[in-house]
């Protein structure tokens, strides 16, 4: 998905799948396209707060839902619950530093085919994310030093 650089762009963004343009649903969508990281819905909350005092926490979690349903941005969950919104839309997985929580997205040019181990188990296969988990370069130097 491409930085939005303009109000119109947003604009032309959320119309484009469906969605009515209110100030917070743009403010939303700016902080994500802009950060371009993996932001939880507590993360946009506190970055937008200050400029809309008014915006309420529930909010931020009901306009990531729709974004997610409209295919803008992507959830990533974890095991613990906790998810992350990711302007990423494009078919892609993630090395997860299990130190510091750095996310940190990475591509693989061909997966394995799972056609026959979904076929053996019955399964339809929707989607195949894979998350790495190990520890990133940086706290691997902190941890030597």
């Amino acid at each position: 998905m491409a930085l939005a650089h303009s109000e119109n762009e947003v604009v032309t963004m959320l119309k484009a799948v469906g969605l009515r343009v209110t100030p917070q649903r743009d403010a939303i969508l700016r902080h994500i396209l802009v950060y371009r990281g993996h932001s939880s819905a507590d993360d946009i909350y506190r970055s937008i707060h200050e400029r809309w005092p008014n915006i309420s926490v529930s909010t931020v979690y009901n306009t990531l839902k729709s974004f997610s349903e409209a295919g803008l941005v992507k959830e990533i969950t974890f095991g613990d619950g906790a998810s992350l919104f990711d302007a990423n839309t494009y078919p892609h997985h993630h090395m997860l530093c299990v130190q510091c929580g750095q996310l940190t997205d990475f591509y693989l040019p061909e997966m394995p085919d799972l056609t026959s181990v979904a076929k053996e188990l019955c399964f339809q296969i929707d989607e195949c994310q894979l998350e790495v988990r190990g520890v990133c370069a940086n706290c691997q130097d902190i941890m030597k030093s």
